[in-house]
């Protein structure tokens, strides 16, 4: 028998078909203890279950049956294309619950689940808790040009939790010309395991500063406490979760690349997350495809379209990820450099020039993950 379930956020459509592909069962099911015993209910062990990846939908379904079932996650690429050919028309949870019930009949590729659900997780949260560190970030600086401008060249990317504790604790020019140089310095080197970089003499030329500052006078500061406050949560939020990633990472083959440049625990984080089991992908073609970084091309007898682009239709997580490392790779002057340079000498357009790197990064990195198994 061939079980198709099309997952929904509360309930499931099930249908059940026989050898003959005639309904056996159709029926919907609720998400809690007693619609997974009614699921059973019409179940066998000979059964072959599929289902589709929906977002998280579909995880508390699957491992409840995997132990004892033959369960599949359905190829959504093929299963789109399938139900293009046999309904066309009609789209409802029904119909696509068959849809996928008939396509387990045709024993077409399904997919094998990957256990790397947590790395998966905290990738995602690292990037949406960078993007709320940047607006605080942007905050800092702007409300800082008005309180304390002088200050700004001194808030380096690698100094700016050191300045923000000592904001925290002394918001104001006047507050910090007016404290003693060794509470400064303290406060600077506070939750920073750089310490030794601020000396007091170092402590004592922000003091001038703050002395000759042009700065908004007996500007209230309680905002602009409140903003570094939540920017200090953020960043070290995102060093919990950096930590966090690295210890997820030991526990898949994959770890060893963290030795290798280009791939910081984040980066190597959201491939391995977003990607799971690099051996489900044949060849390099399949992953770049799955990447959304294939080009699209349009051909009918001698003719054959000039500007082609890539699809976009994979993930966009992984492409965001393999355009974003092009970017280290030309800082560092890399064998990537050497080919973006290349390219840019033919007369292409920069944009392109990035895109082209970015597959060629994941060309690499799909034989680079290959190698750890």
């Amino acid at each position: 028998m061939y079980c198709g379930i099309d997952v929904a956020k509360n309930k499931s459509q099930v249908c059940i078909l026989d050898k003959e592909k005639n309904i056996i069962a159709e029926f919907a099911i609720i998400h809690n203890k007693e619609g997974f015993a009614k699921l059973e209910q019409h179940l066998t062990k000979d059964t072959k279950i599929g289902l589709e990846t929906t977002s998280n939908y579909c995880k508390a379904l699957y491992h409840y049956l995997k132990d004892r079932y033959d369960i599949h996650y359905v190829d959504n690429v093929q299963m789109k294309n399938f139900a293009k050919l046999h309904s066309p028309n009609v789209k409802n949870d029904k119909i696509d619950a068959k849809l996928i019930a008939t396509y387990l009949s045709f024993n077409f590729k399904t997919v094998t689940a990957i256990e790397t659900d947590e790395i998966k997780d905290l990738s995602r949260l690292y990037y949406k808790t960078l993007k709320n560190l940047t607006r605080y970030k942007y905050m800092f600086q702007n409300q800082l040009n008005v309180i304390f401008p002088e200050l700004e060249k001194h808030c380096h990317l690698r100094r700016t939790v050191a300045i923000a504790n000592m904001l925290l604790q002394y918001p104001t020019p006047q507050e910090i010309a007016e404290a003693k140089t060794e509470d400064v310095r303290n406060a600077l080197i506070k939750d920073f395991h750089r310490g030794s970089k601020f000396t007091l003499e170092y402590t004592q030329k922000l003091q001038e500063l703050a002395r000759n500052s042009i700065g908004v006078k007996n500007y209230p500061s309680t905002c602009f406490k409140n903003t570094v406050a939540i920017m200090l949560y953020y960043q070290k939020m995102i060093d919990n979760i950096k930590k966090q990633m690295e210890e997820a990472l030991k526990k898949s083959p994959y770890y060893p690349l963290l030795e290798k440049f280009g791939y910081g625990s984040a980066g190597l984080a959201t491939i391995v997350g977003e990607v799971g089991d690099i051996r489900r992908f044949s060849n390099h073609k399949k992953f770049i495809k799955y990447c959304g970084l294939d080009v699209s091309e349009k051909q009918s007898g001698k003719s054959m379209s000039v500007n082609c682009f890539i699809t976009k239709r994979g993930n966009r997580m992984l492409r965001s990820i393999f355009y974003d490392r092009v970017l280290v790779h030309l800082c560092y002057k890399t064998e990537i450099w050497q080919f973006y340079t290349r390219l840019r000498k033919t007369g292409k357009h920069p944009k392109k020039c990035m895109i082209a790197a970015a597959r060629k990064l994941a060309v690499k990195a799909y034989y680079d993950l290959l190698n750890c198994h």
